[in-house]
């Protein structure tokens, strides 16, 4: 007891060592990341700066204003303000065309140069969404220049319920604002497009993956936040409020659906109260297609970016618990929401000014960059998983191998095993068959030799009865593979040569193409028990009907069960069996005779069912072989003979 207490607490302070670690480790990764929002983002040199701009206000007076400017949020009708300055500008004062450039504005701009448009970012959706941070740099003309002062007017529409904000504006040479504006390019636009294809990429795969396994609803779960976050990426700013509700509704959706998503991969159950996590989506939905454009936006404040905070905030909990149960890949995944909520807080402290410097969104980055840690994660448990699967492949293979070899080890054994009885069996019938037949001739030969005066004649029968039982021995060893007609055809002619020694006729007949099917299971001593019982019968119609012929029919009939088999009939042209052998009705009564129990007794070994008929025109028996022979000798084995 006092061990397992021990063991117990040990693992409770590494427990406590493991989440103490862990707590450590994500403050240090949100410090990193508050750090790198504070990096500031290349800009052009401070000589291309419009420092003096003047605002229009609602009276349609101009204030002066410096920029970055900040404009009150508005419903889903777009605000317009316009923004007026001057530059200077000389013919051969740049070897290459001047530029505008906007960093950074909220939600549309449009810049005109002398009463000239030459950008309006409404027409780009990819520069339309306010979390997009897309900056804009538009060439000017140089035939809309001219000598001296220009004017530069900049129209900002403001939608929905972010404010408006407007950067500092950049006019200058092309060539010194190209810098600037491709690298804020190549982190807002391409890097967010490239992971917006890898979204695309992996949604599918995980669809397809969900598909053909309905039962993982993780692989659903997940794959249906990708492809939000995909729709979220692709969608412009929305021109119907059902169309915007739909899209205020997807960052809450996702984290739903990435909640269940971390249930299941932390092996906890999904309740049904965890459907309330999609409550918030759903009511901004419902808001949009049912109520006005204004209670949109306020349902939205209240429910959009907080209801996704805390959705992520519960998803970290959740793999905060899995750290503490000890579960390693826990720690990987809640670093990855720990920069998720880095990201998202940083975002509500920048929506509501409390961060100063550039109005820059990174959470929709964030959530991409966590979608693709994701898969990676994901990736390499597939990776993991096939070399289990080839680990396992191979000791499969070593096992199997193993027991093949094993098998063939205990085949040989239970084959020479097998052999081995298989010859102690037919030894044991060998011996058995010459004690019965050869055994007993040669006890009466020695018996006849010894009496006072021996009888030649006598001696010859018997030595001919032990011959004949030797030659039926040999015979019977021969292999017929199942054919009993080479077996009969050799008694055929023992049984002629017999038969005519005592002046009677031998009629053979075949019926059929063959006469006899193939008994597969057939062995020696069936043959031998037929012959010696076929025997019995000729050696009966030799010494007791007194007639001239026996008729041997050999034919194929029909079992009860429809499998082919043989029948061998015997007929003698007697006068049949006395009284004292028959019953009333013909039938030869099971005790008559040392020789016909030896006939019923062998038919009994093989199977054979026996039927006699017996008269004053001679006797009749008909032989009726199995379909299958037995397996074993066995005095009490088949069907019992009909005499």
């Amino acid at each position: 007891m006092r061990l397992s207490w021990s063991l117990s607490g040990s693992a409770q302070r590494r427990r406590v060592v493991l989440a103490i670690g862990f707590l450590l480790l994500q403050l240090a990764i949100v410090l990193i990341c508050i750090e790198i929002r504070q990096i500031p983002l290349p800009r052009p040199p401070e000589a291309n700066r419009a420092e003096q701009l003047w605002r229009q206000e609602a009276t349609g007076e101009w204030q002066p204003v410096v920029l970055p400017d900040y404009r009150p949020t508005a419903g889903l009708t777009p605000t317009t303000t316009t923004y007026r300055g001057e530059f200077q500008w000389q013919p051969g004062n740049s070897p290459t065309p001047w530029a505008v450039f906007v960093p950074r504005f909220t939600t549309t701009i449009e810049i005109a140069i002398n009463g000239s448009t030459i950008e309006n970012t409404e027409r780009d959706p990819s520069k339309r969404r306010p979390d997009r941070n897309t900056p804009v740099l538009a060439p000017i003309a140089e035939s809309l220049l001219k000598p001296g002062s220009n004017e530069v007017t900049i129209k900002l529409h403001v939608w929905g319920p972010l404010q408006g904000y407007l950067d500092s504006l950049y006019i200058g040479p092309d060539a010194d604002m190209r810098a600037a504006y491709d690298s804020r390019h190549l982190l807002f636009s391409t890097l967010p497009m490239v992971l917006a294809t890898w979204q695309v990429t992996f949604g599918t795969l995980l669809g397809i993956i969900w598909l053909s396994r309905r039962h993982d609803r993780i692989y659903g779960y997940l794959a249906l936040a990708t492809m939000l976050g995909v729709v979220q990426h692709f969608a412009g700013l929305p021109h119907s409020p059902l169309v915007a509700g739909l899209l205020g509704a997807m960052g809450p959706l996702e984290g739903a659906l990435m909640l269940h998503y971390m249930l299941l991969l932390t092996g906890r159950r999904i309740r049904r109260w965890h459907a309330l996590a999609f409550l918030p989506g759903l009511l901004i939905v419902a808001t949009a297609g049912l109520f006005s454009p204004d209670h949109l936006r306020v349902v939205y404040l209240f429910l959009g970016p907080p209801s996704i905070g805390i959705l992520l905030a519960t998803v970290w909990i959740v793999l905060l618990a899995a750290v503490w149960e000890a579960r390693r890949h826990a720690v990987y995944l809640a670093t990855i929401f720990t920069v998720v909520l880095s990201c998202w807080a940083l975002d509500v402290l920048t929506l509501n000014n409390v961060i100063g410097g550039e109005r820059v969104f990174v959470g929709r980055t964030s959530y991409s960059l966590v979608l693709i840690a994701l898969g990676v994660w994901l990736i390499w448990r597939f990776v993991q998983a096939l070399k289990e699967a080839d680990g396992f492949a191979a000791v499969l293979v070593q096992k199997v191998s193993e027991a093949e070899d094993k098998l063939r080890a205990n085949f040989a054994r239970e084959e020479e095993r097998a052999r081995s009885e298989a010859l102690l069996a037919e030894r044991t019938r060998l011996m058995r068959d010459l004690h019965d037949g050869l055994g007993g001739q040669l006890v009466s030969i020695v018996a006849l030799s010894e009496q006072p005066k021996p009888s030649g004649e006598a001696i010859g029968e018997a030595a001919r009865a032990a011959l004949k039982d030797l030659r039926l021995v040999i015979d019977a060893m021969e292999e017929i593979d199942g054919d009993l007609m080479l077996a009969l055809a050799s008694w055929r002619e023992r049984i002629d040569t017999q038969l005519r020694a005592h002046q009677m006729h031998l009629d053979w007949t075949i019926r059929g193409h063959s006469g006899l099917p193939i008994f597969q299971n057939l062995r020696s001593w069936h043959v031998i028990q037929l012959i010696r019982l076929m025997d019995e019968v000729v050696t009966n119609a030799v010494k007791h009907s007194g007639g001239k012929r026996v008729a041997v029919t050999i034919e194929t009939v029909n079992d009860a069960s429809g499998r082919p088999t043989g029948q061998i009939t015997i007929q003698d042209d007697g006068h049949g069996y006395g009284q004292d052998d028959a019953g009333p009705t013909g039938a030869l009564r099971s005790g008559a005779g040392r020789g016909l129990f030896n006939i019923r007794r062998r038919a009994v070994m093989c199977d054979i069912h026996i039927v006699t008929q017996t008269g004053p025109t001679g006797t009749r028996i008909a032989l009726t072989l199995p379909a299958e022979f037995p397996a074993q000798t066995s005095e009490s084995h088949g069907r019992s003979a009909k005499i």
